[in-house]
């Protein structure tokens, strides 16, 4: 699997429907790939109010992460600010609480 960095994006001015596949918000995503943010910073946006742009595209209008927006749904999270992704709960492909999130992200370090 090819990891996507900013630098990689590739043009897109429609907004996707599901996470992208190296998206840190899939259950299947690879330990510790989250750029330049850790895991708790990584949290705090998802249960504040931060928009955030997806990882993979680069657009006018630049489309959102979809992985953050349904873990917010997963957690019951509405962010206030309607210009922000609202996603839909899927608990099967996107982790659902923080204790996972963190779990998963951390447990290369954990295992070494």
């Amino acid at each position: 699997m090819t990891m996507t960095t900013d630098e990689d994006a590739r043009p897109c001015n429609v907004q996707h429907k599901k996470p992208c596949h190296d998206c840190p918000w899939r259950r299947k995503a690879v330990p510790g790939w989250l750029g330049a943010n850790n895991a708790t910073e990584w949290l705090n946006f998802a249960h504040g109010e931060a928009k955030v742009d997806c990882h993979t595209v680069k657009g006018d209008p630049q489309p959102q992460c979809v992985g953050i927006a349904t873990y917010r749904a997963n957690i019951l999270k509405l962010p206030r600010d309607p210009s922000i992704l609202r996603g839909k709960v899927d608990r099967k492909s996107v982790f659902a609480t923080p204790g996972e999130f963190i779990d998963h992200h951390t447990k290369s370090a954990k295992d070494g």
